[in-house]
């Protein structure tokens, strides 16, 4: 178990986890600057809590969560639920209109659907399914991120893909 005490260096910590880290945060933003906001942000709440505490033990997942919450944090603090991601998602599908044809409508329809169904769904089922399903996390990864053991995370995205997949059938008969 890793253990980090008081006088650890911060470049050093910066310096072994910025890039994955960084990588993390621009899956959940798709913004590479606002991805470079939220790590400088994440590794100051980390060194505020070191300079207070002194130490921590296993330290990847630890800055891992330091980082979710930022982003939620400032998820919060700008729109409500998933809004940004499906504004980001649909102008990244806007790029050019010329060049829409009618899969990119199709998709474009499927994600919006998608993300106002989840956004409507349990707390943890929509994390849970946000994580794995559409940004690639794995189940360890996204476990440690929502605080649950794997067979509970398991149980949320089975009842969640359920759920969705029932409120998306249901759109359909419409």
């Amino acid at each position: 178990m890793e253990t980090i005490a008081i006088n650890f260096d911060l470049n050093v910590l910066m310096n072994l986890y910025s890039q994955s880290l960084f990588r993390y945060l621009y899956r959940l933003t798709n913004d590479y600057h606002l991805a470079e906001d939220l790590l400088q942000e994440t590794f100051y709440k980390a060194y505020l809590h070191l300079s207070s505490t002194g130490e921590v033990t296993q330290i990847k997942p630890w800055l891992y969560r330091i980082a979710y919450h930022t982003f939620i944090d400032h998820y919060r603090k700008t729109k409500k639920g998933h809004d940004i991601q499906l504004d980001d998602f649909l102008a990244s599908l806007k790029l050019d209109s010329s060049l829409e044809t009618e899969n990119t409508v199709l998709r474009k329809y499927q994600m919006e659907s998608i993300y106002k169904h989840l956004a409507a769904m349990k707390e943890l089922q929509q994390k849970a399914i946000t994580l794995v399903d559409l940004k690639g996390f794995s189940y360890k990864e996204a476990a440690e991120l929502l605080k649950v053991k794997i067979p509970q995370l398991k149980s949320l995205l089975f009842r969640g893909r359920r759920e969705l997949e029932k409120r998306l059938r249901n759109e359909v008969k419409e």
